[in-house]
């Protein structure tokens, strides 16, 4: 108990003594004392004893509740990866997440590497790179945090998984997996809709569904049906990419800002 509460509780049963004397007194014949005016008194009392208490129990109810990101904004892919782990099985809304997606990783002609954030991906591309980033609350902050990122084809079959550990600060927390899939070099690998699922100390915090587009080559042998599609020798060494996805946002406003001034 608090000690306001505990103050209060004080405060109202020592006027209740006072307004029961008060009382006592009224039903002497020889007191000076009113039974209407005594009547009054107590129901003040009453009501004022209602009406600390509830103030009190208001009080304590809103200190009871946990805080919540109010000043937060989630992407609308985060929502919808949020609403769709609800459903699934170890869902925990424990973790706050406000953005998740993925990065095309492709090496140009030139020898450069094109990054972008993507929602549907072609199999032309060479790799994808998930990302998330994670809202932390004061209470949840400073600490170390496993976060897993694990991708589905349009049947269910594994065909990414890796776990990357994230110090939490107050605040967003981006989170780049420091790996890529590549799918140039995937067995089997067909086009359609995919998931990617992100776990964040063992627990779902997001589903999110993404498109992938046949190659080029496999849109030919649809309509042509001959030849098989040879893949192609592109893989992306992990250590030729930058994790910052900050660095990335940065260079797409600038490429922006580049081509409005042109104009």
């Amino acid at each position: 108990m608090s000690k306001s509460r505990r103050g209060t509780i004080i405060w109202l049963a020592m006027l209740g003594v006072a307004v029961a004397l008060i009382v006592l007194a009224s039903a002497s014949a020889t007191s000076a004392i009113s039974p209407v005016l005594a009547l009054v008194v107590l129901i003040a009392y009453l009501g004022l004893v209602f009406g600390s208490l509830v103030n009190v129990s208001l009080s304590t109810l809103r200190m009871s509740v946990p805080r919540l990101p109010a000043a937060t904004r989630m992407t609308p892919a985060a929502r919808k990866a949020v609403q769709r782990a609800r459903s699934r099985s170890g869902y925990s809304p424990d973790a706050t997440l406000t953005d998740v997606g993925l990065i095309v990783n492709e090496r140009l002609s030139n020898g450069q590497l094109d990054r972008h954030i993507a929602q549907a991906v072609s199999l032309d591309n060479d790799a994808i790179q998930p990302y998330v980033t994670i809202h932390a609350l004061p209470e949840n902050s400073d600490r170390l945090a496993l976060i897993q990122f694990e991708i589905f084809d349009h049947v269910g079959q594994p065909r990414f998984s890796r776990q990357c550990e994230q110090w939490l600060r107050d605040g967003d927390n981006l989170v780049v997996c420091d790996r890529q899939l590549p799918l140039d070099v995937q067995d089997n690998v067909r086009s359609g809709v995919w998931d990617l699922q992100v776990k964040v100390d063992g627990a779902i915090a997001a589903v999110h569904s993404f498109s992938v587009t046949p190659s080029t080559a496999e849109q030919r042998r649809r309509f042509s049906n001959d030849g098989e599609m040879q893949p192609r020798d592109h893989t992306i060494p992990d250590e030729d990419l930058p994790i910052s996805l900050e660095d990335l946002l940065r260079e797409q406003r600038q490429s922006s800002n580049s081509s409005n001034s042109r104009r």
